[in-house]
C-alpha cells in the first residue's frame, strides 16, 4: 500500500487571487460555536438552503444536470436526498456528506461542490443528515447513523437504481469525519464493497491534532484560540482521552479493510494535520493519495475560485482512475 503526496500547483495569477481572499479573511469575523441551542440558526439554515437550492438547480439545468429529491428510510425517520443526475446514464454514484461543523449546512448548499461531478457523468446523492442540536436531543451518534444508512442505501438500492458498479463518497469537513466513522461501521457490519472516499479537509481527531492545538488569533475562518473548546462541545460528556476513542475520532480506529482514498488538505487550514495523519494511517491498509493545496484556508472550495477549480479537477481525475483502473495523468500537480 502506498501514500502518494501531490502539491497542487497554482499559477502566479491564481496565487495572487488566493492571497487576496486570505487577506480579506484576516479582517473577517471568526466562526464560533457558542452552544447548540440554535433554533434561530436552524430556521435561517433552512431558508438559505431553500433559496440557494432553487438558484443552483436552475443553473445546473442549463448545464445539463437535473435536480430532484427523494426520501429513504433512516434510523431516526425519513432521510432526504438531493439527487443531481447527468444527461446520460451515470457512470458511478457519488454519495455526498456536506460540511458545516455538524450544526449547519445542507445538501442544497453543496450543489456548487457536486455539480461538476454530475456534469462529468456521475450521479450524486447528497443527504440531509440530522444536524446536532442540544435542544432537540440530536447528538453525534445520530448524525453518524444517518450517514451510515445513506451509504448502505448507496451500495445497495442506489447502485441498482442507477445501474452502476461503483460507489464513491465525498465528505467535507464534518462530513469527512462522519464518512470515516460510517465506513468503519459498514465494514464492521460485513457490508461491501465499501465506497471509495474523498475526504476534503476532514476532522479526524476530536482531541485536537497538533495544528488544531497550535491555532491562534491569526487562524483563518475559525476562532483559533477556542477551536479546541469548540471541538469539545461535540462530546461534552468525555474528557480528552475519551475524545480519542475510535467511535468519535476515526484517526484512532481500525482502518483495516478500507478502500483506496483521496485526502485533500489546505496549507492555511488549522485542521491540516488531521488529514496528513489520517492519510498516513490509511495508507497502511489501502493506496492513498494526499493533495495539499497551497494558501488554502478551511472551506476554500466555497470561496477561493482560484484553487477550487483545479482541486475539483483533481477529484474528477482520481475518480476516473478508480473507474478505469488506469493511471490518470495529474495536471497542475507534482509529487
Amino acid at each position: 500500500m502506498t501514500l502518494t503526496v501531490h502539491q497542487l500547483q497554482l499559477s502566479p495569477a491564481q496565487s495572487r487571487a488566493a492571497q487576496r481572499v486570505n487577506a480579506g479573511m484576516v479582517r473577517a469575523p471568526r466562526l464560533k460555536l457558542g452552544g447548540w441551542r440554535l433554533a434561530v440558526g436552524m430556521r435561517l439554515n433552512g431558508v438559505i438552503s431553500a433559496a440557494a437550492g432553487r438558484m443552483t438547480a436552475a443553473a445546473l439545468k442549463r448545464r445539463g444536470v437535473s435536480v430532484s429529491s427523494e426520501v429513504i428510510p433512516g434510523p431516526g425517520g425519513p432521510l432526504p436526498l438531493r439527487l443531481l443526475l447527468p444527461t446520460g446514464l451515470p457512470r458511478a454514484l457519488v454519495v455526498d456528506l456536506h460540511g458545516g461543523g455538524w450544526v449547519f449546512g445542507s445538501a442544497a448548499l453543496n450543489d456548487r461542490l457536486t455539480g461538476h461531478l454530475a456534469e462529468a457523468g456521475l450521479a450524486v446523492a447528497s443527504v440531509d443528515y440530522r444536524l446536532l442540536d442540544e435542544a432537540r436531543g440530536v447528538w453525534l451518534p445520530d448524525a453518524v447513523a444517518d450517514c451510515a444508512a445513506t451509504l448502505r442505501w448507496g451500495i445497495g438500492e442506489g447502485r441498482t437504481r442507477f445501474g452502476v458498479d461503483r460507489v464513491f463518497v465525498i465528505g467535507e469537513s464534518a462530513g469527512a469525519h462522519l464518512a470515516a466513522l460510517a465506513l468503519q461501521r459498514l465494514r464492521d457490519d460485513g457490508l461491501g464493497p465499501l465506497p471509495a472516499p474523498v475526504f476534503v479537509q476532514g476532522v479526524f481527531d476530536l482531541a485536537g491534532s497538533p495544528s488544531v492545538r497550535a491555532a491562534d488569533a491569526r487562524t483563518l475562518l475559525f476562532d483559533g484560540p477556542n477551536l479546541m473548546r469548540d471541538l469539545g462541545r461535540l462530546t461534552p460528556e468525555r474528557d480528552e482521552a475519551g475524545r480519542r476513542a475510535p467511535d468519535v475520532s476515526p484517526l484512532y480506529g481500525d482502518l483495516s479493510g478500507m478502500p483506496p482514498a483521496l485526502f485533500i488538505t489546505g496549507e492555511a487550514d488549522p485542521l491540516r494535520d488531521d488529514s496528513r495523519l489520517m492519510a498516513e494511517r490509511w495508507s497502511a491498509h489501502a493506496d492513498t493519495v494526499l493533495l495539499e493545496v497551497p494558501l488554502a484556508p478551511h472551506g476554500f472550495q466555497h470561496f477561493v475560485a482560484a484553487s477550487a477549480a483545479p482541486a475539483q479537477a483533481f477529484i474528477r481525475r482520481w475518480i476516473e482512475q478508480g473507474l478505469t483502473g488506469e493511471r490518470v495523468s495529474v495536471e497542475n500537480a507534482t509529487r
